[in-house]
């Protein structure tokens, strides 16, 4: 047992991961953290330049440059931080580290899917809050202030109808299925990891519209079509099941693709 799992030596592993993606990508990672900031001062930049004054920073700009770090550290995560291992230099000293394939694949996971988003989401939002409180007139509502933000902690709720939908949940679920894809395109792709990546996502999305095309028809499935439904409640609680499902089935997949890969690096 101890040749699979040690709890010590999975300890050790991953604060040896965690120095690794510091290492190679906390910079990163910090800058990306910083967008709130770098968006007002770009944003009050170009203000002065074009009206002379400062202006309040509109919310869409802060929302669309929060969604624009989340693809980038999506993209750009994995690769940085174990992107090196294809190559024989460094796979070969992956490879000699103390921990079994099932440790450095717990880590990895650990790390793209809980621990950089979450310390992405710490820099974000302390970065918001310190701008929100040194720039109270011309910074705007702070992101966790807005109706956005609080609607993403409650989860969605028609209160008449009763039908919820737990976006936290759904869009955790969506970042780890969206950085394990690029996680596993880093590990295995020597060159141009990202691009080939995307190529991949581009080919499995056309099988994927033409299976739908098969089962739905070609106009398929939309979350309207639970307005339909005799009982829409029930109907949204089939609705929420059969997403839980997908986002399951391909995660553990991607999962499995990482733990199959790890397994099999060889140089």
């Amino acid at each position: 047992m101890n040749n699979v799992f040690d709890f010590k030596r999975f300890g050790n592993y991953l604060v040896y991961d965690l120095r690794r993606a510091y290492n190679n990508y906390g910079l990163s990672l910090l800058i990306m953290g910083l967008i709130p900031a770098i968006i007002y001062f770009v944003f009050q930049f170009f203000s002065l330049i074009g009206s002379h004054s400062v202006n309040e920073l509109p919310d869409e700009m802060k929302f669309t440059g929060v969604f624009i770090v989340c693809m980038i550290v999506i993209f750009g995560a994995g690769t940085r931080i174990w992107g090196s291992i294809t190559e024989k230099r460094a796979g070969s000293a992956y490879l000699m580290l103390p921990a079994s394939t099932l440790e450095k694949w717990l880590s990895m996971g650990l790390l793209v899917c809980f621990i950089v988003p979450a310390a992405l989401l710490v820099l974000t939002f302390a970065s918001d809050a310190i701008m929100g409180w040194f720039f109270p007139n011309t910074y705007g509502t702070r992101l966790f202030d807005t109706g956005f933000a609080r609607g993403l902690f409650d989860g969605l709720m028609d209160a008449e109808e009763g039908i919820s939908f737990n976006l936290p949940a759904l869009l955790l679920l969506s970042w780890c299925e969206n950085i394990l894809v690029f996680t596993l395109g880093a590990v295995c792709f020597k060159k141009a990891k990202v691009a080939k990546t995307l190529l991949c996502i581009f080919g499995a999305g056309m099988v994927f519209s033409f299976l739908m095309v098969v089962f739905f028809g070609i106009n398929g499935f939309h979350p309207e079509d639970l307005d339909t439904f005799s009982d829409p409640v029930k109907a949204a609680r089939i609705f929420n099941w059969v997403v839980s499902l997908f986002y399951i089935v391909i995660i553990g997949g991607l999962l499995g693709g990482l733990y199959y890969r790890l397994r099999t690096l060889k140089h």
